[in-house]
């Protein structure tokens, strides 16, 4: 199946756009032949430009939309040695994951040994082309689904459902990414690619404070981890993400994608992230499976089991939760 429908394009972190190019619709031509074709309307710098502080233009190159909620195993990554970006299945990541804190590589500054003896356990010899085989296979999933609904909707438009979070630090917009069904009634469109691909196996959940249900609907960071008086209560009012919950459940219970027993993945794609940057994890977490309003450190990620209980919340959000009486476990001083 041809790679990849969704391209990166420019620099990292860039978009390359031009000022003479708004969206201003399209007009129709006729051609010699009979044919109608519709042709993009080109503007002046004065009619691109609203107000003072804002500009309508178009994009020069194709842009990359990261998922919201989900993490699948990674195709390539930043060498530890060389920092160019080269296939996960590497020489280079075949002895990182054989052996993740050997003298081939740098020791990874304020490493909890017990984060690292649960890592070791997860090594070996053929887990970096076991995680680039379930790559490949989530890269497929994503194709199919793209290629039926356009196939299905004769349509390729899309539209973005937007959370706190508009950009990553690679320039990557975030976005639950669903397919355009304007004249569909909301009860029976087709799922976002992010909940769909759950339902394969090939994705994990990734929660993010405050992108995911039902923090995104909030105003502001605040109001949203002032309303989290503890994992239950945020669940109640949370369908999507107990949807996407339930989805994680149903693919290990039926052993799909990386739930097979006979080639579990071992490493999660984010552990293979902050493995091969040789830093420590970052965010912390609450544990949805109970009603504990606590948030356990970065390190102690792997404390809970199930990938589903865990929502992650980046540092500079810790102080909310505190205020909002939340028990912060460990040294307060990691958020800093």
């Amino acid at each position: 199946m041809a790679r990849t429908i969704f391209k990166i394009g420019g620099a990292t972190g860039f978009l390359a756009a031009r000022f003479q190019k708004g969206f201003f619709g399209t007009r129709e031509l006729t051609t010699s032949e009979g044919e109608t074709v519709r042709l993009p309307k080109h503007g002046s710098v004065r009619q691109i430009v609203s107000d003072g502080d804002t500009v309508n233009v178009s994009s020069d190159a194709n842009f990359p939309i990261r998922f919201l909620g989900i993490d699948t195993p990674e195709s390539s990554l930043i060498s530890p040695q060389t920092g160019q970006f080269i296939a996960t299945d590497s020489e280079i990541f075949q002895r990182l994951l054989a052996d993740p804190f050997g003298s081939d590589f740098d020791a990874i500054e304020g490493l909890d040994p017990r984060l690292q003896a649960y890592l070791e356990d997860k090594a070996g010899p053929e887990a970096a082309e076991t995680h680039k085989t379930y790559a490949e296979a989530a890269e497929d999933a994503l194709e199919a689904l793209i290629l039926n609904d356009q196939s299905a909707l004769q349509s390729e438009k899309f539209f973005l459902a937007f959370a706190y979070d508009a950009l990553d630090g690679f320039g990557r917009l975030l976005a639950f990414v669903h397919p355009n069904q304007p004249d569909t009634p909301r009860a029976e469109r087709l799922p976002s690619y992010n909940a769909r691909l759950l339902e394969t196996g090939l994705a994990a959940p990734y929660f993010i404070f405050p992108n995911v249900d039902p923090f995104r609907t909030r105003g502001s960071p605040v109001e949203a981890a002032a309303m989290a008086e503890n994992p239950q209560i945020i669940l109640d009012n949370a369908p999507s993400l107990r949807a996407a919950r339930e989805a994680l459940r149903a693919s290990r219970d039926a052993e799909r994608g990386v739930f097979d027993p006979a080639k579990p993945i071992g490493f999660e794609a984010f552990e293979f992230r902050f493995l091969a940057r040789r830093s420590v994890p970052s965010r912390w977490v609450m544990d949805l499976s109970g009603d504990a309003a606590r948030l356990i450190p970065p390190q102690r990620y792997f404390e809970i089991e199930n990938l589903e209980d865990r929502l992650f919340v980046p540092s500079e959000f810790v102080p909310l939760f505190a205020a909002a009486g939340w028990e912060i476990e460990g040294d307060v001083m990691e958020m800093v």
